[in-house]
């Protein structure tokens, strides 16, 4: 447990992420208090080949995708504020979140922006950004209250290869105030992230630990919410910037005692929010025939919108697969045959909402 090698800095500030690049250097994503946005390129021991600023002087840095050793996509928000959460925001706060693409000497190749207008980002807390299976990728961050430095819903946002969003979501609580903290992408192709939420919850617990999981259109099982955001493009300039270290660290003994704890209570997040908020597919629809030997209909009493789908589930809540409806559609077709028999729900959703219909396979 020796140490390799350390560095400390003497400026106001901090580190943010490290990440290692195919070639062995280090990425360094830092925080600077009159230097925004900071991002480094170092070598396997420590020692700086170049030191960049972006987005001064209060930008924020916090999470990147390496590419290659010469491609990096890096997010954060372009302004930042230090009052107490209950405090107005100012007019003049109009912090967007922004994803820029550096290439392997810190050069800046394209730089979006996503401007909130109805809730303003919620700058205290990271976003987080994971590319996806399909080779684009998905962005987490937090919304605040429309007028206090507050955390309000999460927002999850996919992406194309340059930056222009192909779908964004939002989860709607009203009595509740999220705040999200960190995602993956899943390997069936959906998104899970976790957070903590506040408000009204059981056992009188006033905040507790969640964990959400997406389908592969980013969509929740509760209380989802579409959230447009507009697209602006930003043009940072990077500058040198000098971080002067210091050698060393001083190792000192550490002494642990193990605890056990009982159990952790686990609530159904969805149960608890929908006590307060429910939302409902815009349209009616009936199922025929129910039971079904594997073939049924779905008759919709409307023709559907824009951005229309369905997902199929089994009763332990695993998606089985999805497919979108044609804009206009006033019944599909449908076909469970091959899978066992059991009770299915399926789950369709558009830009209003979701609803739920069970189907009985023989």
């Amino acid at each position: 447990m020796m140490p390799v090698w350390a560095r400390h800095f003497a400026n106001n500030g901090g580190f943010q992420f490290i990440k290692e690049l195919p070639s062995g250097d280090l990425l360094a994503g830092i925080n600077m208090d009159t230097a925004g946005a900071v991002v480094a390129r170092m070598d396997a021991n420590g020692e700086f080949l170049w030191c960049k600023s972006y987005i001064r002087p209060k930008g924020m840095i916090h999470d990147a995708v390496i590419l290659s050793d010469d491609d990096f996509i890096i997010t954060g928000y372009t302004d930042s504020i230090n009052i107490s959460l209950f405090d107005p925001l100012p007019g003049t706060f109009q912090p967007k979140l922004f994803m820029m693409k550096l290439d392997g000497m810190g050069e800046v190749q394209w730089c979006r922006g996503f401007a909130s207008n109805t809730n303003r980002w919620y700058t205290r807390q990271w976003s987080r950004i994971q590319p996806t299976l399909d080779g684009n990728f998905v962005l987490l961050a937090t919304l605040g209250q429309p007028n206090s430095n507050f955390f309000y819903r999460p927002f999850l946002m996919k992406t194309d290869q340059n930056g222009d969003s192909l779908w964004t979501r939002s989860m709607a609580a009203d009595n509740y105030a999220l705040r999200t903290r960190d995602l993956i992408a899943h390997s069936d192709g959906g998104f899970a992230f976790t957070g903590n939420v506040w408000g009204t919850l059981p056992d009188i617990n006033s905040s507790l630990a969640f964990v959400f999981k997406t389908d592969n259109e980013g969509y929740l099982s509760c209380v989802e919410r579409p959230y447009p955001v507009q697209i602006v493009d930003l043009f940072p300039t990077d500058s040198s910037f000098v971080l002067t270290s210091v050698d060393g660290a001083t190792r000192s003994p550490a002494y642990l005692n193990d605890s056990i704890f009982d159990p952790f209570a686990v609530y159904d997040a969805c149960e608890i929010i929908l006590n307060t908020v429910t939302y409902t597919f815009s349209t009616k629809m009936r199922v025929y025939p129910n039971p079904t030997t594997g073939h049924f209909t779905v008759q919709f009493q409307d023709p559907l919108q824009a951005e229309s789908y369905y997902s199929v589930y089994d009763t332990m809540g695993k998606l089985l697969f999805q497919r979108r409806l044609p804009t206009g559609a006033t019944q599909e077709e449908m076909d469970l045959t091959g899978f066992s028999p059991g009770t299915y729900v399926l789950r369709f959703t558009d830009r209003d909402g979701v609803c739920y219909e069970r189907v009985v396979l023989e």
